[in-house]
């Protein structure tokens, strides 16, 4: 990778935030120069009479112009580099927001108002029962209090809301159950104050403190029921939208602090010199403000604290601040790492390709000694070809198109790969646009209705990455409290019965013990009614649980349909496409059930059971397709929504349609996946590719996969093979000083594949030596790689084993890179068996080319040589290079290629041997074969 001293400066050199595009194009030109400055010793050392300040200010100049090429490059890596410091500069510098603040005093006393309100209620409803009214009075009172507190609900709701805008900038919702865990302990503490005493009184010390402790325990249940649906998070609701930990503990604080004072009022122990009424009202008063305003004044206490002590992650310099700003760091400089690992491989094969524009390398036929580590290991997206011609067309197509399907087609080893990666990558797209792009191979074998739902759940996948990548993080797992609260849901109402049973138990044993109290006289009397009144209610209550379904029907209902995304919301987006995702990986099955059994007095029992179950069906090939539909609708509608999205924001690749076994099953496969390629959503691109020669071979066996191809796509892009200037810009981008008849050697023999093309440059440059022996030992491994791809096509092959058992020896006694031994070889070829005259013609047919290589590339290579090979028509290294791309396809005209070129390079022509019948013996050595030799001056 680029070392931090030849970049000249690190990311931080940019200071806080996003990087712009000008501060990039002047970070590319400065490692621009950090490279150049790396090929200055060899300059130097082999070219000194170059000017190289000159040379470096063209060079610089013409890699700055293309700064913008270079930079599109590196999309992922720029938005992901721009993502990690956009939320370093936030954490470190927050911004200036109108409505969100976690440290805003007024939601601090909105939250304090929310809890403060499930005291103060029952308090208030205490007090007015006291006054000295009639019953009548008490009743319409205690009616008045009860609408009122529930009324109360709506202003906790909002004041609960409110809070979460200003601290989040966002609405908090379920602030409507912040009352309800305080409003029961101060129920309980109220009844405890004010009953002990009888309680005592009428069933003993002992027995009053066992029924307090049971009612305590049940107080507490429902103060933790309160709790966990005033914390449980609403519907689609993110941690982030609620009101922080922090704020909830200082409101819950202030709020103890009142609860404590107006209890010593209350109680008398703090007594007041002032009517009992005035007594009170001062007291809810006073309460009042410290519960509401006790909140926002601990802000004002953290200067009291040092920021090293402090634990508030907002602080500036508290320990949570420092680590979480350092992590941030860490994430900028990983993210800077991958930006220069990612800019590297086409920087410098821009810069070399700029580089041999200027020293113009001379004409040489001696192969210098250059850098092998050029063209060493690349990575798939190192070898992305997206500046050649094929590349540039590849773009127009993609510029024009808004949506549907396109299909690429072209040889092996053309490049279709590498472009559909880079296309994936967002190598063509414009500086900063995103897009969401899933790459994926074509099985060998497979169901229609399991690929496509295979594609749906990784399409969900891609979309919940891109969202990770845009800062969204994963939904919260549901935290072990909603385990409790599910097995709350279920257990409370038994555990109910069995408390207050136990309770009422208790009392009316101690009121059956005699004790003349007006309490136990009156559990007396209603002992039994209160058994069977608690009987059938807890049989009424069980069927009415059993038809209304669960208490939280959040935790165990099956999953409700998730709220699709506005535009531009990346939450909602993550949580719809987890959701989806299930869906496509799992059959969901949902069971609830329920049983009871009651005891009643007299062995009289009432036992129930029953239970309900969920089951989703395995969906319909149709139906997964409508659904995926609706998915990639949805996406493409909220993508539309972010601020840099390519047009087609969502793309699926399909790779190596060739992979398919039988041309029977890949015609299966492009018709039955049309369903696919038919789904109208403006923004969704397809793209499958298929090499020429599988198309080619289906063609040869009658089968019409062309026209099936062709008519399930929009447009069809034909990737075609690479010219010599084509092979030329490839190889200078890689290589400083190589002379030009070693890139046309290069060319020719790779048949204008550019996989081909780097692996005879590769081994090319691990040679030395004059340019006739460099071509005669790279034939030499041609002809040894032909000789083993011969014997393993026969081994595979039903041929005449006398026929093909002479074509073999033929072959082995004439594998020498000498032009003669080969041409002998092509003008006297055993005989061949019908079936095997094709196989015949290829292999005579490549020696007849490599015969070719070595006479153009031999001693005799001159610049008159070189200016003849880049001319059009038969002359040309092109016409040369077709030949061996025609050999694999239709060999008898491959060959005439060959005679076409040495014709026009005056070169002797051999014509291709005709078909001999089958049973023809004798070593061949001319029988039947038509040679004419055309002397040409």
């Amino acid at each position: 990778m680029i070392a931090p001293a030849v970049t000249g400066e690190h990311s931080e050199s940019f200071g806080l935030g996003e990087v712009t595009l000008d501060q990039l194009r002047e970070r590319v030109r400065k490692l621009a120069g950090g490279v150049f400055d790396e090929d200055v010793p060899r300059l130097e050392r082999e070219m000194p009479h170059l000017d190289l300040g000159d040379m470096r200010t063209k060079v610089l100049a013409s890699v700055a112009d293309d700064a913008d090429t270079l930079l599109r490059t590196t999309n992922n890596q720029n938005l992901q580099l721009n993502h990690a410091r956009l939320a370093l500069a936030n954490h470190v510098r927050p911004p200036e927001r109108d409505r969100a603040n976690p440290r805003d005093r007024a939601a601090h006393a909105a939250t304090g108002f929310a809890l403060w309100l499930g005291v103060l209620v029952p308090v208030v409803f205490w007090q007015l029962l006291q006054t000295p009214l009639s019953g009548a009075a008490h009743f319409w009172i205690s009616v008045a209090v009860v609408v009122a507190g529930f009324a109360s609900l709506k202003l906790t709701s909002l004041a609960v809301a409110s809070a979460g805008r200003r601290l989040n900038g966002v609405l908090t919702r379920g602030g409507a159950a912040w009352p309800i865990a305080p409003c029961f302990a101060a129920i309980y503490l109220l009844v405890l104050w004010r009953l002990r005493s009888a309680w005592q009184e009428a069933m003993g010390a002992g027995w009053a403190v066992v029924v307090w402790i049971l009612l305590g325990l049940v107080t507490l249940f429902l103060v933790l029921v309160g709790y966990l649906a005033a914390s449980d998070p609403v519907r689609d609701e993110r941690e982030w939208q609620r009101v922080p930990r922090a704020v909830f503990g200082r409101s819950l604080l202030s709020v103890v602090v009142a609860s404590v004072v107006l209890a010593l009022v209350l109680t008398g122990a703090l007594p007041l010199p002032w009517p009992e009424w005035a007594t009170w009202v001062a007291a809810d008063v006073v309460a009042s403000l410290i519960a509401v305003a006790g909140a926002p004044a601990l802000l004002g206490f953290r200067i009291l604290v040092p920021a090293r002590y402090s634990r508030d992650p907002n602080r500036r310099g508290s320990p949570a601040w420092t680590k979480q700003r350092d992590d941030l760091q860490k994430l900028v400089d990983e993210a800077d790492e991958e930006w220069l690992r990612s800019i590297e491989g086409p920087l410098r094969r821009r810069v070399r390709n700029r580089l041999n524009a200027v020293v113009d390398p001379p004409f040489g036929t001696t192969l210098p000694k250059v850098d092998r580590a050029a063209l060493g290991q690349m990575r798939a997206g190192d070898r992305a070809f997206t500046e050649t011609p094929a590349g540039q067309r590849l773009k127009s197509v993609l510029a024009g198109i808004r949506g549907g399907a396109i299909g690429m087609a072209g040889p092996r080893g053309a490049g279709k790969s590498t472009l559909l990666e880079a296309y994936q990558a967002g190598r063509f797209n414009e500086y900063n646009e995103a897009h969401i792009a899933l790459l994926e191979s074509v099985p060998v074998r497979y169901d229609a209705r399991e690929f496509v739902l295979h594609l749906f759940a990784q399409t969900c996948a891609a979309v919940i990455g891109f969202c990770a990548k845009n800062g969204v993080e994963a939904a919260e797992q549901p935290p072990a409290r909603l385990d409790r609260r599910a097995w709350l849901s279920r257990v409370w109402p038994f555990a109910a019965v069995v408390v207050v049973w136990a309770v009422v138990g208790v009392a009316g044993a101690s009121a059956l013990s005699g004790r003349p109290v007006n309490v136990g006289a009156w559990l007396t009397a209603m002992w039994w009614p209160i058994v069977a009144v608690l009987g059938v209610g807890s049989i009424l209550g069980i069927a009415l649980r059993r038809r209304s379904g669960p208490v939280l029907p959040r935790l165990t209902a099956p999953p409700r349909e998730p709220r699709p995304p506005a535009p531009g919301d990346l939450h909602a987006l993550r949580g719809f496409a987890e959701a989806r995702l299930r869906d496509a990986a799992y059959q969901l099955k949902h069971t609830s059930g329920w049983s009871g059994k009651i005891g009643l007095p007299l062995g009289v029992e009432a036992g129930a059971s029953g239970s309900q179950e969920l089951t989703s069906l395995p969906r319909t090939y149709p139906q997964i397709v409508h659904d995926f539909g609706k998915f990639l609708s949805t996406t493409i509608g909220c993508l539309k929504g972010l601020p840099k999205v390519a047009s087609t924001s969502v793309v699926i690749i399909l790779d190596e349609l060739d992979k398919i076994a039988s041309p029977e099953a890949a015609q299966d496969f492009v018709n039955e996946i049309k369903a696919l390629f038919s789904l109208d959503v403006p923004g969704f691109l397809v793209l499958v590719s298929v090499s020429e020669d599988a198309l080619a071979s289906f063609e040869r066996r009658g089968l019409p996969v062309r026209d099936a191809f062709d008519s399930a796509f929009d447009v069809i892009f034909r990737l075609e093979y690479l010219k010599l200037d084509d092979s030329k810009d490839v190889l200078y981008s890689r290589i400083l000083g190589l002379p030009e008849p070693f890139v046309c050697l290069c060319h020719s023999l790779s048949g204008g594949l550019p996989r081909e093309l780097i692996r005879v440059a590769r081994q090319m440059i691990g040679l030395t030596g004059e340019l006739a022996d460099v071509s005669r030992v790279l034939v030499d491994d041609e002809l040894r790689d032909k000789r083993s791809a011969l014997r393993t096509v026969v081994a595979r092959g039903a041929y005449d084993d006398v026929s093909v058992s002479d074509l073999v020896r033929h072959l082995d006694a004439h594998a020498q890179a000498d032009p003669a031994v080969l041409l002998r070889a092509v003008e006297n070829p055993p005989a061949a068996a019908a079936d095997l005259h094709r196989l015949q013609v290829e292999t005579l047919g490549h020696l007849y080319f490599l015969s070719t290589v070595l006479e153009v590339f031999g001693p005799s290579f001159s610049p008159a040589a070189l200016t003849r090979g880049k001319t059009e028509g038969d002359t040309s290294f092109d016409t040369l290079t077709s030949a061996r791309q025609l050999f694999p396809v239709n060999a008898h005209l491959a060959w005439l290629t060959v005679s076409a070129f040495r014709q026009a390079w005056g070169l002797r022509v051999i014509e291709p041997p005709e078909r001999r019948r089958a049973g023809t013996s004798g070593n061949g050595a001319g029988e039947g074969l038509a040679v004419r030799e055309v002397e040409l001056g």
